[in-house]
Order: C-alpha cells, then structure tokens, then sequence
C-alpha cells in the first residue's frame, strides 16, 4: 500500500468521532497493521478517550473507537489542520480525499 497522509487520516477520524460517527478501518481502507498503529498514536497524543486498543502477544489485536471521545487536544488538532475541512466530505468519499 503507498504512503498515507497521516495528518489528514487523524483529522478525519477525529472528525468522524466529533460527529458521533465510528471509524472503521473498513471505510479507509487501511491494513489491520496500520489501523492498531493510527489507533495507538490517537491515544497516546490524548486525542481521544476510551479508545479500545487490545493486545495479544504484544500485537494490536482489537481496535474499537464505538465508545471513543474528543479531548481538548483533539478538538486543538482540528482546529489547528482546519485546512482540511475545506475538502473533507465524510466516509463516503474519505479514500478519494486521502490521496
């Protein structure tokens, strides 16, 4: 899979969850590998609350934004790449927009 555009894949899961939405991994395409890194690095900024991240055997192997939050420092990041809001449409055309 080519390179990703981090900065944007952050900004619309933090979207998609400010809107009370669920982000899949389904609906960006992305690798299991991939989605348990992006998770992992959402919770460790303190984006979001109760983000599910489990582990097997040091591996992601469970990732779940059902009950996940906004903080303060993810509503700071979108506000601070409001950029992307210009083009961002929503789930629906997130895989366009990324690239």
């Amino acid at each position: 899979m080519k390179e990703i555009n981090r900065k944007k894949l952050i900004y619309s899961i933090l979207k998609e969850i400010e809107k009370g939405n669920e982000p899949k991994r389904e609906d960006y395409g992305l690798e299991f590998e991939q989605w348990g890194e992006l998770a992992e690095l959402i919770r460790d900024c303190g984006f979001v609350r109760n983000l599910g991240v489990m582990y097997a055997n040091d591996v992601v192997y469970i990732v779940s934004f059902s009950s996940a939050k906004i903080t303060i420092q993810g509503l700071d990041y979108l506000e601070e790449n409001s950029v992307f809001a210009r083009t961002y449409k929503g789930l629906k055309e997130v895989r366009d927009w990324l690239k």
